[in-house]
């Protein structure tokens, strides 16, 4: 396990390692992905962030094969933007399918297959960390992904099968880890504009019944219920019509009430998993990380969903915990309060920069910081058995439990 230091510099390290077996405008696309801006950026101001000494090289990630993420500007990624932050097209000008299958598309699938995993925030990214991602032997067997695998085949003969909608950041909440201030567009410009871009995307999937296998995500920007968007595009869907469709809701929870339930009933048999954003384990902290929400609202509610999973109505009810200065006391607490609520998994992940604060603010934030003055009181949380238990899913915090019980 290493800490790293000039976070800046890795995508050259990882460069250095060879390039892939083509040439021309792809090979090209590697060179301009170590000076992307966004890129450097994000991994400038994570300095310091731990990673584990293992590297992903002989591994396979498929989200790069599986994926496509729509965000609020029209950008297509194949993977969450701080983890892979490039991406492979733009729904102004490109169709969903000819993004997915773009030169830059292209690059990173090849980046899987040579080892470097260049696009990627090594330290970042939770399924590096956690040492959860399959070798590529084992992918070679992976019925979905073994004609690709065998192949080394980066152009794909069938378009994505898991949709992540992040393209309205629409919100009843504020959280300060994610936004400056409320963010809500529900009319004008800015709201069709919005609009304009998921019409097209709905128009491209979901304008005709199939019984094609994929998955929807809504949403990793802002919360379902939150956005106008998304509210009524799930209230109007009707499910029937896509049989082998599955979806998962990521939401903060506070709108999803019995009422919210009932009124996505057209889509209840093909809901798979819910994902609900806590970030506290008391009234007294949610009230810090998630204003303005009400912390009785949010434990009915998730006592509802609880109902809904042991009834069968989905498959996976997760609560969700991004670790910061703020609230890492409670992070015991929360697996606790998961176990009572009778949830299927807790999950943590390392509070990263979304440029919402002031540089000196996140970096008091990061708790997980070297220079950080309570450092140390985070690792000796991290000591504590119940971190164990695979109930919990540490995520990009595997490095930190690694060095709490090294230290």
């Amino acid at each position: 396990m290493r800490l790293a230091g000039s976070r800046a510099a890795a995508p050259v390290k990882y460069a250095l390692r060879g390039w892939p077996a083509i040439e021309g405008p792809v090979r090209r696309l590697y060179a301009r992905a170590l000076e992307d801006p966004p890129s450097r950026r994000i991994l400038a101001r994570n300095d310091g962030l731990a990673a584990s000494d293992a590297s992903p090289a002989g591994r396979f990630c498929g989200a790069p094969f599986r994926q496509a993420d729509l965000y609020e500007y029209g950008h297509i990624g194949v993977c969450c933007v701080t983890w892979l932050p490039t991406t492979v097209g733009d729904l102004n000008r490109d169709s969903l399918a000819e993004a997915w299958n773009s030169e830059t598309a292209q690059a990173i699938r090849e980046s899987i297959f040579d080892g470097s995993f260049r696009y990627c925030d090594h330290a970042v990214c939770p399924r590096i960390q956690s040492g959860e991602l399959p070798t590529l032997d084992e992918a070679s067997r992976d019925p979905e992904l073994a004609p690709w695998v065998r192949q080394r085949r980066v152009k794909l003969d069938r378009g994505p099968t898991f949709i992540n909608l992040c393209n309205d950041p629409s919100c009843n909440l504020r959280c300060p880890s994610c936004r400056a201030g409320t963010i809500q567009y529900t009319t004008g410009p800015d709201y069709a504009r919005r609009k304009r871009l998921m019409d097209k995307l709905v128009d491209e999937v979901f304008a005709a019944p199939t019984a094609r296998r994929f998955t929807l995500n809504v949403t990793g920007s802002g919360d379902p219920f939150g956005s106008r968007m998304f509210r009524e595009f799930l209230f109007g869907l009707d499910g029937g019509r896509f049989p082998n469709l599955k979806i998962n809701l990521q939401t903060n929870g506070v709108l999803f009430t019995p009422e919210t339930w009932r009124r996505i009933g057209k889509i209840h048999r093909n809901l798979q998993g819910v994902l609900v954003s806590f970030d506290a384990a008391s009234e007294a902290t949610y009230a810090i990380t998630r204003p303005p929400g009400r912390w009785d609202v949010l434990l009915e509610n998730t006592a509802h969903l609880v109902e809904r999973r042991r009834a069968g109505d989905f498959d996976r009810l997760r609560l969700d915990f991004v670790v910061q200065a703020d609230n890492f006391t409670e992070m015991s607490d929360f697996v606790r309060l998961g176990r009572r609520l009778g949830v299927d998994q807790v999950s943590f992940s390392l509070v990263v920069d979304w440029e919402t604060w002031p540089e000196a603010t996140f970096r008091e934030k990061c708790i997980w910081r070297r220079d950080h003055p309570r450092f140390a009181d985070f690792l000796d949380i991290l000591r504590e058995p119940l971190f164990d238990d695979p109930f919990v899913d540490l995520g990009n915090l595997t490095a930190y439990r690694e060095l709490a019980l090294d230290a």
